[in-house]
């Protein structure tokens, strides 16, 4: 009795010191998880009175400069970009966005002829959503793509929810940086080696990404949101390496457009697509193609004559 007694009054300090140490890291875990999701937030642009917001994957994170089209158009914008991220990805972030910013009217979504082709893109995509954890429809998007595990391990420690590319985002988020450039010229002659052994990505429209995108349009017209299909240019080698698959793709955006008056689609192809000197690679454009694009969009945008008045 007396040697259980003493056993107990010598755990007693050590439990209180481990109680000690947990509540100090889930302090330290929520301050810090607190000052990175702020960050992310920041940088994407959520939680703002923007009217404008831009929608993608790298192909239009590179192929828009988010500083020079706000100072060209004189409207904060948002920029929502993610690499890898595929056509479902994409409506759960049309969706954050209308929930958080409440002032958005004009919705720019990136599209290219690859956007319903699911091969290509990141498995785990779903994994930069983390940070949003505590909103209900992410919540239970992730639940429903990552295994039990890595879903609970990122409910209880807010820091394990950003990964190096993630943490960056949120730092350059606080420090108010939104440069994204690619230095370099596309290798032509590789590109054209490339294509000759089929080693190229494949344009596979799947019905289910279809379908999936003409949700994300639904979404965007009931909230009285204006919808601009925006096919920055791809270089014209992989257009021409399958002709028929891509017309078909860009008839599925015509089609949308035509039967939708709240959305426009701007395929910007021509003039650029055969300007090499534009691309860092065959999808994404390098420095000066960006300075093209956004000057062409702040130009279309003020010819628009339809930011100023926000939503109707």
């Amino acid at each position: 009795m007396i040697v259980q007694e003493n056993h107990s009054i010598k755990l007693r300090p050590f439990l209180i010191r481990v109680f000690g140490v947990l509540l100090f890291f889930f302090v330290l875990d929520l301050a810090a998880g607190k000052f990175l999701e702020t960050g992310l937030e920041k940088y994407y642009g959520l939680y703002t009175n923007a009217q404008v917001a831009l929608v993608g994957h790298s192909h239009l994170m590179l192929g828009v400069d988010k500083e020079k089209l706000e100072k060209g158009i004189g409207i904060s914008v948002a920029k929502y970009t993610r690499e890898g991220v595929n056509v479902q990805d994409r409506k759960i972030m049309v969706e954050q966005l209308v929930d958080s910013n409440k002032e958005v009217s004009t919705l720019i979504y990136g599209v290219d002829a690859w956007s319903f082709t699911s091969e290509g893109l990141s498995k785990n995509s779903y994994s930069q959503f983390y940070p949003f954890l505590y909103a209900s429809k992410i919540k239970e998007f992730i639940r429903n793509n990552a295994s039990k595990t890595d879903y609970w391990t990122k409910r209880l420690i807010k820091t394990s929810r950003f990964d190096e590319t993630l943490l960056s985002s949120a730092i350059r988020g606080h420090l108010g940086k939104w440069t994204n450039l690619k230095y370099g010229t596309v290798n032509i002659e590789n590109l054209q080696r490339s294509i000759g052994k089929e080693e190229f990505r494949k344009i596979k429209n799947d019905a289910k990404s279809i379908e999936e995108f003409q949700k994300t349009m639904e979404i965007a017209i009931e909230n009285n949101i204006e919808v601009i299909l925006l096919y920055v240019p791809t270089i014209d080698l992989l257009q021409t390496a399958q002709p028929r698959e891509f017309n078909r793709t860009i008839a599925i955006f015509e089609k949308i457009a035509a039967e939708n008056k709240g959305i426009t689609f701007l395929n910007w192809q021509s003039p650029w697509s055969e300007n090499y000197e534009l691309f860092y690679d065959p999808i994404h454009l390098n420095p000066k193609g960006q300075r093209v694009v956004t000057d062409s969009l702040i130009t279309y945008l003020k010819q628009r004559n339809t930011l100023s008045s926000g939503k109707k």
